[in-house]
C-alpha cells in the first residue's frame, strides 16, 4: 500500500512538473483557471501566516502575543501604502521593539 502511495505520488508530481513544458498542454489556459490560480498564493500563504502569527513553540494559542499587535499595524500599513518593504518594515520593527521591551 505505500508503495503505492509513493509510486503515485512521483508519477503525479512528474506530470505537474511535465505537462507545461510539453506540446501536449496549450499555450493559454482558459479565463476560469487564470482566475483560480489568482487565488493560490493566497489560500497557501495564509495558514502560514495565521499558523506563525498565533501559535508558538508549545503548539497552543496565545492572545497575549505581540506578533498579533505587529501584524494588525502591519496590516494597516499595508492597506494605506501598498508597499511591500514598508510593511515588512514596520511589522518587524513593532516586533523587535515588543521582544526588547518584553
Amino acid at each position: 500500500m505505500i508503495w503505492t502511495v509513493i509510486i503515485f505520488s512521483g508519477v503525479l508530481t512528474f506530470c505537474t512538473r511535465f505537462l507545461p513544458l510539453s506540446k501536449i498542454m496549450p499555450k493559454t489556459l482558459p479565463n476560469f483557471i487564470q482566475g483560480g490560480l489568482g487565488y493560490v498564493s493566497i489560500a497557501v500563504l495564509t495558514p502560514i501566516i495565521i499558523n506563525s502569527i498565533l501559535i508558538n513553540e508549545e503548539n497552543s494559542i496565545i492572545l497575549n502575543n505581540p506578533n498579533i499587535f505587529a501584524a494588525l499595524i502591519a496590516m494597516f500599513v499595508a492597506l494605506l501604502s501598498k508597499s511591500i518593504v514598508l510593511t515588512l518594515l514596520v511589522g518587524l520593527t513593532i516586533i523587535w521593539v515588543f521582544e526588547f521591551f518584553i
